[in-house]
């Protein structure tokens, strides 16, 4: 689960900035740090993840999408 100590050690204010940085690691080829900070998501933060990039329609997303339920 990724905590509000997480968020704050990445100078996040909230978790969906954190899904944006899982999407940008993607996005600049860092897969495999991709895949370590979705592995940290809890189940519902997955779930949630996966529902805050459905407003995205892209090729990456869909990847995204992707190796967060992969995670699971």
């Amino acid at each position: 689960m990724v905590s509000l100590e997480t968020l704050k050690e990445y100078n996040f204010k909230t978790i969906t900035q954190y899904y944006e940085y899982i999407l940008e690691s993607l996005v600049n080829g860092q897969r495999k740090q991709a895949e370590t900070l979705a592995t940290a998501l809890s189940i519902a933060q997955k779930v949630d993840a996966i529902e805050y990039l459905e407003d995205y329609v892209s090729k990456v997303a869909s990847e995204c999408k992707n190796l967060i339920l992969n995670a699971i």
